[in-house]
């Protein structure tokens, strides 16, 4: 079909979308939605994304400009995300280009490829096997992480080990230690189980919403700090990747302590996608992209992480959801808690909201 209109969302303070005529050479009869496109702006060439393909425009076809650039073969905003994302911007009254603008990390709205996750893992060789405990007496960080690998003896993902790179490569460069590659499989296998006994309301609330993991529905999770809301959130998630899914754990900018992450990490040796606000736009990419395909079983993050894809979602838990600051206060603002119930309710799956002071 020769005259295809690309309708596109572009990062403007415009309540619309564009309409442009497809690139030359392109056929863009089977183009998803959710993809870059590089387009012409007034005087500026931008970045916008792809929101459907149509056979006509309001608009005078001639008069059209042609977009320059398909840059992604599949969607770097997931169905579930874009959807999301559309609602919000109309919910919340804020620019559509701008709304899905903020939903990606900012490398992709540079241009950059999303490129493909490399997770590095670690794991004991036969010689560190040998190696006595009592033998790092004197390097208590290279002990800690020889008992922690001599616990998985298939290995552990880099993220989950608490432990500087300069101790990793010394234990490496003795023989003790050495890099792998962990497929997927290995996340299930890997959950460490818990030896918490829970009380009878915590007994109660993992069962309740075990019970309904295979849809949506969502849970209020009400206790006073140190009641256990945690060890519920663990069990939970221990659950989903025991069935192969993805967990998404927001937490207020003040919550996501090292505590927590080193707590998540003695749990679940796996790969864990950290997203908050003192990362470096590289690390964000990375820790996205993890996500995206999966290799990131569990992705704890502030707000904004409720924008991240996932492959095989199954668990969304929103931590201390009435805390303001999983609101976004300027620019495109939304509730995070609000978006979790919505995205959640979109992917069939069940959310959690946990607090000490549910709100109204």
């Amino acid at each position: 079909m020769n005259n295809l209109i690309l309708r596109i969302a572009v990062p403007s303070p415009l309540y619309r979308s564009f309409d442009y005529l497809q690139p030359a050479g392109i056929d863009a009869t089977a183009l998803p939605p959710g993809i870059r496109v590089q387009v012409p702006f007034g005087r500026r060439t931008v970045i916008g994304i792809l929101l459907a393909v149509a056979t006509e425009s309001d608009f005078d076809t001639h008069k059209l400009k042609r977009a320059l650039e398909i840059l992604d073969d599949t969607p770097v905003i997931s169905d579930d995300v874009l959807a999301m994302t559309l609602w919000a911007s109309d919910y919340y009254h804020h620019p559509v280009g701008h709304a899905l603008s903020a939903a990606m990390p900012a490398l992709l709205r540079q241009g950059r490829q999303p490129t493909a996750a490399d997770i590095t893992s670690w794991r004991m060789t036969q010689a560190g096997r040998a190696v006595e405990p009592t033998t790092l007496n004197r390097a208590v960080r290279q002990a800690k992480v020889m008992a922690q690998l001599r616990a998985h003896p298939r290995g552990i993902s880099r993220s989950a080990i608490d432990a500087p790179a300069s101790v990793l490569h010394a234990l490496a460069d003795k023989g003790w230690l050495e890099i792998c590659h962990l497929d997927e499989a290995h996340n299930k296998d890997a959950v460490v189980p818990s030896t918490h006994k829970l009380n009878p309301a915590q007994q109660l609330a993992v069962e309740s919403i075990a019970a309904q993991s295979d849809h949506f529905k969502p849970f209020l999770l009400a206790g006073v700090t140190g009641s256990g809301k945690t060890e519920v959130y663990l069990q939970l998630i221990e659950a989903a990747l025991a069935r192969q899914q993805q967990a998404l754990v927001l937490v207020p900018e003040i919550g996501l302590t090292p505590q927590l992450v080193a707590r998540f990490r003695q749990r679940f040796p796996v790969s864990l996608a950290l997203l908050h606000s003192g990362l470096t736009d590289h690390e964000r990419l990375a820790a996205w992209q993890q996500a995206r395909s999966g290799q990131a079983p569990i992705i704890i993050g502030t707000r904004s992480a409720i924008f991240t894809p996932m492959a095989r979602p199954g668990l969304i838990v929103v931590d201390e959801e009435h805390d303001a600051s999983l609101k976004q206060q300027d620019g495109f603002r939304y509730s995070a808690r609000d978006l979790a119930i919505w995205r959640a309710r979109q992917l069939d799956i069940p959310v959690v909201l946990g607090t000490a002071t549910p709100s109204l």
